[in-house]
């Protein structure tokens, strides 16, 4: 499904782990930080209303316009609005690397489980409290 028309760069899919009170979203493409933080708000919204248990985030293809200090504002929307007890996992490419380690350590810091993989099959696991 593409994202907003102020975005034509950016393709987000957004699915259920079978059997699991998981949402995910994969990002594909360009993503800027106007998105991201408007994004991150009607994502913590979503995860209120639908009461999940935890988020996976696929940034593994995607490519970031954001500096560091900017993706931690998205934390910061999170930190706000995210129930605490939702596990998020972030899967990372090499361009963003950085970028998930430290969200995931932000989040952490503020009492979330957050962790960053680099491959979904982990990050899936950890999602469902498997890992």
């Amino acid at each position: 499904m593409p994202a907003a028309p102020d975005s034509p760069d950016l393709i987000v899919e957004k699915f259920e782990l079978e059997g699991a009170n998981v949402f995910c979203a994969r990002l594909i493409g360009i993503n800027r930080v106007k998105d991201s933080l408007a994004n991150a708000e009607r994502l913590a919204e979503r995860v209120v209303r639908e009461e999940r248990d935890a988020i996976i985030l696929d940034y593994s293809q995607c490519k970031l316009e954001h500096k560091l200090e900017e993706f931690m504002k998205v934390g910061e929307v999170f930190a706000r609005h995210m129930p605490v007890h939702v596990r998020m996992s972030y899967v990372y490419g090499p361009s963003n690397m950085m970028h998930a380690a430290y969200m995931t350590k932000m989040l952490f810091k503020a009492g979330f489980q957050a962790r960053a993989f680099g491959n979904w099959d982990d990050a899936e696991r950890f999602a469902r409290g498997i890992a």
